[in-house]
């Protein structure tokens, strides 16, 4: 029998069969088990065995593979029941002597084109004029014509088009058989030769999916300090279709009913997300009544409004509040006698504003309506938006056209709903723990019947989420009077993703990416005169970049946790990007050591990056940071430091808290002797936190335990845990959840459960 390496769960919550789903997905391996990720296959349940494209995204120090990101197909049965959780198919990853064959990708790029063919259909990409497709060749036949483009617009109507652009960068980024990126970036340019924004669109091509993935990102590179104000931002694909062409949308309610319905519209069509369709919905749900999909033309819809109660007809404020009867599906087909054609942008609700539309054979995506008002990009900044889009050489039927979305994305049900995929992904978290990945093995084994109590204060019970809606706000929190921002505080990407793994909650992984595609797009300088702002994010800035920037709120474990996931190469540049910038900081020293807060957190990216790249200079720059430690901790493991900064009118401590855990996980990595030394000197001085203290505000200076827990694991001494015992009861006889940094007691509560004295302090 075949030796399975890893088991896959695959839950498709739709009542819809899939017949051919592409997956992709991570999966860590332990240290020493898997030399190379040639070879692998997929058994899945009934015993039919799939090939799996497979990437290495790191690797242990021994050279082994440490992360992988896959990709294969396989089919699900409906599920008629969306909350029968156990209704799980298994996929085993195993190495297989022969690769069965099957339909693949392939890629391929020349000196003038990049082209992508898969048993779909075949794109072919200009790498000397820019246009969205040179080509889109589906049974023989192009169905595109020429002139797609992308086109910015300024305030003064000033068009700025991806086809005009100077120079066009452009290569084929993965090249597998079951999934393939090409990629192209340019400048937006005027007729006068002036150029506004940079763009990048890649194009995701998979093997078993009959639609193309588009990702377009803009990027502000240019001068003005406080950035650009844009008119609006259009992709436009002239399709070959011919003569009458018939739109096909489906409006969310219709009729005394309230159910949806199909409907054919023989006129030009426009769906647009944009903000809560009337105050009554804003008042009572915030950013979530945000994002409904709403047709512009109402009369398109043909509606009798005389056959409607009043209580249903437009202008009900409790009926309108979700879009009332204009509320549509986020799709858009049409058709006519010589083809067909579908479009979407992925999770359209949760990224408005946004627009689809069709006028005569002509498709748009809006990645910022005009008719939004101005687009305020500031310096630096970048967005990318993720669109579908099919094209057949035949008429299809309604249910055709709608049947390729509904494979995509399934909608819920209420104000509260928006589209998400069909299928989530989960590792067993005790497969994952045996990895020794992302610290998962000191962390607190999930276990609802044994520990509720402790979760629920943890707060870490049911599903999650990644934010509030918006094109710029999805992935942060944004206070309700935007005067403040979350901004990833505490690296809660790194905690999503461990929580993800940890409880198996796919809800967790779908915030991650979020979060991390985020912070390393709408957050993350990426052009900034200033060398301490370059390659960077602010902290706690409601509009994202205008802000200060400081090395204590940059993370990089986060990004580098959903690159492993992804494979996504804009999060490991951003990862690397911050890790030289916190470099700049360290050489400007009397910044950089403001406190242990400040220089803290760049050693532990600096460890992280060190791990994945085996550069020695980030050790280099760790070792820097501990001789700051070890030189000014004082008897009383205390770092102090000027009050205010520079002014030396009073010394105080700050921060310590990561002053431990990134000197501990130093050591961990380097085996150094002095490093140790120093821990166990400092942490016999500040482990012991007194019940007392659990009548504090709380904060990572009274609840994280890690030193208590470090101490222990380097000397072995018991009583370093016990000391701390009446603290745990204290905190947890306390209302509410864990005062923040709570989620940092894991090591210590894990190592309780070992050794068999959390149940009953959990119980007293």
């Amino acid at each position: 029998m075949t030796d399975t390496l890893a088991t896959i769960r695959c839950r498709n919550s739709s009542n819809r069969r899939l017949t051919d789903y592409p997956i992709t997905c991570a999966v860590p391996m332990p240290k020493g088990k898997l030399l190379s990720a040639g070879r692998l296959a997929a058994s899945l349940p009934r015993g039919r065995v799939v090939p799996v494209q497979a990437q290495v995204t790191e690797k242990w120090s021994d050279g082994s593979v440490k992360w992988l990101v896959l990709d294969f197909e396989m089919p699900f049965a409906a599920n008629p029941n969306a909350g029968d959780m156990s209704n799980v198919s298994e996929v085993r990853l195993i190495k297989s002597a022969r690769t069965p064959a099957t339909r693949s990708v392939s890629a391929r790029a020349d000196a003038d084109a990049m082209e992508a063919t898969t048993p779909h259909y075949r794109v072919v990409v200009n790498r000397r004029k820019f246009s969205i497709f040179d080509a889109y060749v589906v049974n023989g036949k192009n169905m595109v014509l020429p002139g797609s483009d992308i086109v910015v617009e300024d305030l003064n109507g000033k068009k700025y088009y991806a086809s005009l652009a100077k120079r066009l960068d452009s290569k084929v980024l993965l090249n597998g058989p079951r999934r393939s990126v090409l990629e192209v970036s340019g400048r937006h340019t005027a007729e006068d030769g002036s150029e506004m924004l940079s763009f990048r669109v890649r194009y995701v091509i998979r093997a078993g999916d009959p639609c193309c993935q588009l990702s377009y990102k803009f990027t502000n590179r240019e001068e003005p300090e406080t950035g650009v104000k844009l008119a609006g931002i259009r992709v436009v694909i002239p399709t070959a279709l011919d003569g009458p062409v018939t739109r096909h949308v489906r409006q969310s309610v219709h009729g005394e009913t309230w159910f949806p319905r199909p409907l054919e519209v023989h006129e030009n069509v426009e769906l647009i997300a944009g903000k809560a369709v009337n105050e009554s919905a804003r008042a009572r749900y915030g950013s979530v009544a945000e994002g409904k999909i709403v047709i512009r033309n109402f009369s398109s819809l043909r509606e009798d409004l005389s056959a409607y109660p009043y209580y249903l007809r437009p202008g009900n404020a409790r009926t309108d509040m979700s879009g009332g009867l204009r509320q549509m599906y986020p799709y858009l087909g049409a058709s006519a006698s010589n083809g067909s054609v579908l479009g979407w942008f992925s999770e359209m609700e949760n990224h408005f504003p946004k627009a689809v539309g069709m006028d005569r054979n002509v498709f748009w995506f809006d990645i910022w309506p005009a008719s939004f008002g101005e687009l305020h990009v500031r310096r630096g900044q970048s967005c990318e938006h993720d669109l579908y889009m099919n094209l057949a050489s035949k008429s299809r039927r309604f249910e055709q056209i709608e049947s390729l979305y509904l494979d995509h994305e399934v909608m819920g049900f209420g104000i509260l709903s928006c589209g998400a995929p069909p299928v989530s992904v989960t590792l067993d978290p005790d497969y994952v723990r045996s990895c020794e990945v992302l610290n998962l093995h000191r962390w607190l084994r999930y276990d609802e019947d044994k520990y509720l109590r402790i979760e629920t204060k943890l707060g870490s019970v049911g599903p999650t989420a990644a934010g509030p809606k918006g094109m710029w706000d999805y992935g942060d929190y944004i206070s309700p009077d935007r005067s403040w921002a979350h901004n990833n505080e505490n690296d809660s990407i790194l905690q999503l993703m461990q929580e993800y793994f940890r409880r198996a909650e796919p809800t967790c992984l779908t915030a991650a990416v979020a979060k991390a595609r985020h912070n390393a797009h709408v957050d993350f300088i990426v052009y900034d005169p200033h060398p301490l702002r370059q390659g960077t994010m602010p902290a706690h800035c409601p509009e994202h970049t205008d802000g200060a920037t400081y090395p204590s709120h940059m993370w990089v474990d986060g990004l580098m946790a959903v690159y492993h996931a992804t494979g996504e190469p804009d999060l490991l540049e951003a990862a690397i990007a911050v890790g030289e910038n916190m470099r700049r900081w360290q050489l400007h020293k009397k910044t950089f050591f403001a406190d242990s807060r400040e220089c803290g957190w760049p050693m532990l990216a600096y460890l992280c990056l060190y791990e994945h790249t085996r550069d020695r200079k980030w050790l280099r720059y760790t070792q820097e940071v501990f001789e700051f430690y070890r030189t000014h901790m004082t008897d009383k493991g205390e770092i102090l430091y000027d009050i205010p900064h520079g002014m030396g009118t009073s010394k105080q401590g700050y921060g310590e808290f990561i002053t431990w855990r990134a000197c501990f996980f130093y050591h961990e990595l380097t085996g150094l002797k002095a490093v140790k030394d120093f821990l166990v000197k400092s942490l016999r001085r500040v482990y012991h936190f007194p019940a007392k203290n659990a009548q504090m505000p709380g904060g990572w200076g009274c609840n994280d335990m890690f030193p208590a827990w470090a101490l222990y694991k380097l000397t072995g001494e018991r009583k370093v845990l016990e000391d701390n015992i009446p603290f745990v009861r204290a905190i947890m006889e306390k209302p509410a959840n864990f005062p923040w940094g709570g989620i940092d007691m894991h090591p210590y509560l894990a190592e309780l459960d070992k050794l068999g004295m959390l149940e009953s302090i959990v119980k007293s």
